[in-house]
């Protein structure tokens, strides 16, 4: 490691005249332990130079470990991505190694080896005044030939313990073109967030402190995994806004607001699937048939999010039902609406519970005869009767919905509104 101008001794690392005005980029909180499997170089800067924006801006020291031939190269790919590198390299905020400065030889992982030197750029950076370090290594560094998966996956968990105790967050980050996909599925498994299209999101796939041998190793889509990650991040901050104050059980929840909050989700849902047939429209016209792997984890997490939605649009849907009045005993078929009820045969009442789950989704045939009736093997017509004899016992009673048929789709519940809008 190479200092660059550091401030003198005892003179703080506020810096006179303070910080020029940037974006503050990719933020992580003290202590957080990051993974990034990306693509492309332009990926893998872009990164760094935004989570190097906000250190500088919160005035931490950042550390760059990278995978360059050399220093020079990997300031100018961090000038192409957006980081003010001069004002950094001068104000002696941003320290580089390469791996010919790691102290590990060629070749070889020694895992204390690294942790002894990030100590002394802790200590460094406190002696100058910095209050914490932020860091991100390239991972190429630990291509050691015999380097074996449970010492990666080891290493990475003790990074976690590492960072826990001490005032420094990085970002690991990992090229898919270099690293098989088993090492990549225990980069997920090993990282509290992970690093996808840009955000940094809660890893729900992360296994603290796991036995590395008793780790399911099977067959992985890693898309899959990051893009389900990605849907996972997103839905959470949308949720936090889209729901406020509506997701209590509150029996006397106004009819028109379950309508309301039915409809945002159904509106959602619609968009999201025109951007996935956009999206595969696009990737069906690849030359060669490519897939490339951001698109394809795109798509996972479109697939994720539009399931996640017309989940919660059913919910709302039923519960506007509820609201309305309507009443279903599972158990002995009862359905009531307002002082009028009907009784159900035991394959009538399996399918309505399991349209009134998905109120406002279609269900295929197979799967709706699969659900509603214990798997057992039924035709086609004898389903398409029982649906005959539910709709008029509906009818009957008048609820505010009805039983649609969308070809090619199967069967729905569709509330009054949600016919008005479809």
């Amino acid at each position: 490691m190479r200092s660059r101008d550091r401030p003198p001794t005892g003179e703080s690392a506020e810096f006179k005249g303070g910080a020029p005005s940037v974006e503050q980029g990719l933020h992580l909180s003290e202590h957080a332990h990051a993974g990034h499997i990306y693509a492309h170089r332009d990926e893998q800067v872009g990164v760094a130079a935004s989570f190097f924006r906000a250190g500088l801006h919160e005035q931490l020291r950042c550390v760059y470990v990278h995978d360059e031939p050399d220093d020079a190269r990997a300031l100018q790919s961090l000038a192409r991505a957006g980081l003010d590198v001069n004002w950094a390299i001068q104000s002696a905020a941003l320290e580089l190694a390469g791996r010919q400065l790691l102290p590990v030889q060629p070749g070889s992982f020694d895992a204390e080896a690294v942790f002894a030197f990030a100590r002394v750029q802790i200590a460094q950076a406190e002696a100058a005044g910095y209050k914490g370090v932020r860091g991100v290594g390239d991972m190429g560094w630990v291509l050691a030939p015999d380097l074996g998966r449970a010492r990666l996956s080891q290493y990475e968990t003790e990074c976690t313990g590492f960072l826990n105790a001490n005032p420094v967050s990085a970002i690991c980050q990992y090229d898919r073109g270099r690293f098989d996909d088993g090492a990549l599925y225990d980069v997920v498994c090993e990282h509290p967030l992970l690093i996808v299209g840009g955000l940094a999101c809660r890893n729900p796939y992360y296994v603290p402190a796991i036995a590395f041998a008793e780790r399911e190793q099977g067959t992985t889509d890693i898309d899959q995994l990051l893009g389900k990650v990605l849907a996972h991040e997103r839905l959470e901050r949308w949720l936090a806004v889209a729901e406020v104050g509506l997701e209590a059980h509150d029996p006397n929840l106004p009819t028109v607001e379950l309508r309301y909050l039915a409809g945002i989700y159904e509106h959602m849902s619609d968009y999201k699937q025109s951007l996935r047939e956009r999206l595969r429209w696009r990737l069906d016209r690849q030359p060669g048939g490519r897939q490339p792997s951001a698109v394809r984890t795109e798509l996972t997490a479109l697939d994720a999010e539009i399931q996640w939605l017309e989940g919660r649009a059913s919910l709302w849907r039923r519960r506007e039902l509820q609201s309305s009045g309507l009443y279903f005993e599972p158990a002995s078929g009862t359905v009531a609406y307002r002082g009028a009820a009907v009784g159900l045969s035991r394959l009538e009442a399996g399918l309505f519970r399991v349209l009134l789950e998905q109120a406002g989704r279609p269900c295929s045939a197979p799967e709706l005869m699969r659900a509603a009736w214990d798997g057992g093997a039924r035709a086609d017509a004898q389903l398409r009767n029982y649906i005959v004899r539910l709709r008029g016992k509906l009818d009957v009673l008048n609820i505010p919905a009805s039983i649609i048929t969308q070809r090619g789709r199967g069967y729905c519940l569709r509330t009054d509104e949600g016919s008005r809008r479809a």
